[in-house]
């Protein structure tokens, strides 16, 4: 892989590469042969951090903490700042550097697999694109700073083995970020504030005209959006969130099922349960009998 880089390891910076004997091995093994890690990275704060690549053999993920950067890729540059999250493909040749100004804070890592490009595929990139907008978030730097720990087991397979299904684990979260973000831009909505609502009204009711309310949009719009946020129409994700707590109240207490629809707002047992079985596909009493552990 030829590589240029005029940036000298800074202190604070870390940087960890699987040796070839263990890649060889994570390709093999069942549990990561769909996708392992081969390097990963902090580079804080990192003042005249420079890299070119003019081939690339696995994937590169990059997420920019603080401050900003540029990418380069076939000749289109891309400006890179906090909350920026970089995907770079097998065999894509690129360059990329630091602001001289405000320099970024960039976690990496490099993975591959039989299912990498499926990975990279859920993130729902914008075609010929490689940047893309998660936010500012404390878990993906922890989830980041997690996988650091494998550098102290003397590549010790079952590590390295944890830090590539936590990057698995990461990666589809990231998606989940990646789609939150791109939906908001294209439809603003207070999905959170929505769904406090909704959460302190659990043992009562909530109508369209309220949420919406709630959302200052039309009944209409807000029906439209939070559908495309969520997948469910409001009324029917509020539904769902009184079976969950249902079901967590069935699970914790020996209480009548009589109860526990009252305690949700049902005063009709039978149509609570009737609401349950269609969400869980049991009634409230089979749901309790499952053995569960």
């Amino acid at each position: 892989m030829p590589v240029s880089s005029g940036w000298p390891l800074k202190p604070g910076a870390i940087r960890f590469f699987v040796p070839r004997f263990a890649s060889v091995q994570l390709a093999r093994h069942p549990l990561t042969e769909a996708l392992y890690i081969n390097g990963m990275g902090l580079y804080p704060k990192a003042h005249r951090h420079t890299m070119s690549r003019l081939e690339h053999e696995d994937y590169l993920l990059m997420y920019c903490s603080d401050g900003q950067g540029l990418l380069s890729v076939n000749d289109e540059e891309t400006a890179v700042c906090a909350g920026d999250l970089m995907v770079l493909p097998q065999e894509v040749a690129h360059h990329y550097h630091a602001d001289s100004r405000n320099p970024w804070s960039l976690r990496w890592a490099h993975f591959t697999g039989s299912k990498a490009l499926d990975y990279i595929a859920n993130l729902g990139l914008p075609a010929n694109s490689f940047v893309i907008s998660v936010g500012q978030h404390p878990k993906i730097i922890s989830d980041f700073d997690a996988l650091f720990s494998v550098r102290d087991t003397g590549y010790n397979m079952k590590a390295l083995i944890h830090a590539s299904q936590a990057l698995k684990q990461m990666l589809t979260y990231l998606a989940l970020l990646s789609a939150s973000q791109s939906q908001q831009a294209r439809q603003p909505i207070n999905l959170e504030s929505i769904q406090t609502l909704m959460m302190a009204n659990l043992a009562g009711e909530l109508d369209l005209d309220a949420l919406a309310e709630a959302a200052h949009l039309s009944k209409y719009h807000f029906s439209k959006r939070y559908k495309a946020l969520t997948g469910y129409s409001p009324i029917q994700h509020f539904i769902h969130m009184k079976m969950e707590r249902a079901c967590y109240l069935l699970d914790i207490s020996n209480q009548a099922i009589g109860n526990v629809a009252q305690e949700l707002g049902y005063d009709d047992p039978q149509y609570f349960s009737r609401l349950f079985r269609k969400v869980t596909g049991l009634s409230p009493r089979d749901y309790r009998k499952l053995e569960k552990g």
